[in-house]
């Protein structure tokens, strides 16, 4: 794509949907985290290969194209690369100040219970054993307690965004050709970011994820010449829904095929979340494929934009940053004696309302401040 094909004006505007979609992520990635509260049986994840992570980081890569490769584009550069570089200076500080709270939440669970073993169970441990080499290690993202660990990814993918922008300015084709050949790199070789204290490597692999992240960039900025995304070819609506299907039997019913079942690399023959495997690739776009080509897409299209989910989406910062919170807390909670179903779906459902009510307070916030530089610029002199 051009860059003159793209400009500030050509966008269909803020998506609706987009804004739904993510907020009903957010609202799973909440559930999944309280983990073993019985309504985690009941995400997408247990029906299929992939699950809202793979959601987070799609969406989180075409709201970037739409947020800003229109005015990128126009010659907006300068401006629109510090706006990407104060994002990811915010990301990088929210990250250090949730691994502060997730130790002190457990901290306060080991003052009540005794047991110095709770904080293995978000892998605080390290913090404990060793302060200083753990604190070290987490100023320069090598320990992720359990949990935060998807933050030091939205970190990396903005922070390469101006990088990614430059090269899809002069081709998106470019963009995607380049991601695509890390994304296999990564995957056939096991090239990733070192860890601390285990050597494994960063659960999320910015080196695999963020061909999803580009992906999404590249249908957002599509639409941003378009008007539309993807465009519906049936064959591949039914090809999307038949692997979606399959996924469907393996998760909840044969099981999936064991190592080596094809005579190929099992990235290319087993859902496995830490490279972004094909199969959980394809799972995740075919799911969207179908969702964006069905009576659901439609439904999400038509609701005001200000309704809950969409409150959500359209401030997936602050609500997911308030739902680790609230999940690491729940989680916390669960193993110091509050367990049960009537637990879990008590504090599920609060935990929503939580997050609703900051998406309320961001959306009421934002009101109040465009009816104030309205006011502003209305007593200017002319």
């Amino acid at each position: 794509m051009a860059a003159d094909a793209v400009t500030p004006a050509a966008g269909p505007g803020r998506d609706t949907a987009l804004d739904v979609w993510r907020g009903l992520a957010l609202i799973t990635i909440f559930i999944n985290h309280v983990s073993g509260n019985v309504l985690e049986n009941l995400t997408h994840k247990n029906f299929g290969f992939s699950d809202a992570a793979e959601l987070f980081v799609f969406f989180a890569g075409y709201a970037a194209a739409s947020a800003y490769f229109g005015r990128y584009a126009w010659g907006q550069k300068l401006s629109i690369t510090m706006k990407v570089v104060s994002r990811a200076v915010s990301l990088y500080v929210t990250h250090l100040a949730l691994v502060v709270l997730g130790g002190a939440v457990f901290s306060m669970g080991v003052i009540r219970t005794g047991d110095l073993g709770l904080f293995s169970v978000i892998a605080l441990d390290p913090l404990m054993m060793d302060p200083a080499e753990a604190l070290v290690s987490a100023v320069v993202l090598r320990y992720q307690p359990g949990f935060l660990n998807i933050l030091p990814l939205y970190f990396v993918l903005i922070g390469l965004l101006p990088l990614l922008l430059a090269l899809a300015a002069r081709s998106v084709a470019l963009a995607l050709g380049l991601s695509g050949a890390l994304y296999l790199l990564a995957g056939l070789t096991g090239l990733n970011f070192q860890t601390y204290p285990l050597p494994g490597g960063w659960f999320f692999n910015p080196l695999s994820w963020q061909f999803l992240f580009v992906l999404g960039f590249a249908l957002g900025a599509r639409r941003l010449r378009r008007g539309h995304a993807t465009t519906y070819r049936r064959g591949l609506w039914w090809a999307a829904v038949a692997y979606l299907a399959m996924a469907l039997v393996m998760m909840q019913g044969t099981g999936l095929p064991p190592s080596g079942w094809l005579p190929l690399p099992d990235f290319f023959t087993l859902p496995e979340k830490q490279f972004l495997s094909v199969p959980r690739l394809l799972h995740v776009l075919a799911l969207c494929y179908v969702v964006a080509h069905s009576p659901l897409q439609a439904w999400a299209r038509r609701l005001p934009g200000q309704n809950p989910l969409a409150m959500l989406g359209r401030h997936s910062l602050p609500v997911f940053c308030t739902g680790l919170v609230v999940s690491i807390t729940g989680v916390a909670l669960k193993q110091t004696g509050f367990d049960g179903v009537l637990f879990d779906i008590t504090y599920v459902t609060a935990g929503i309302a939580v997050q609703l009510a900051v998406a309320a307070l961001m959306t009421l916030t934002e009101k109040r401040q465009g009816a104030s530089r309205a006011a502003a610029a209305a007593i200017q002199p002319s």
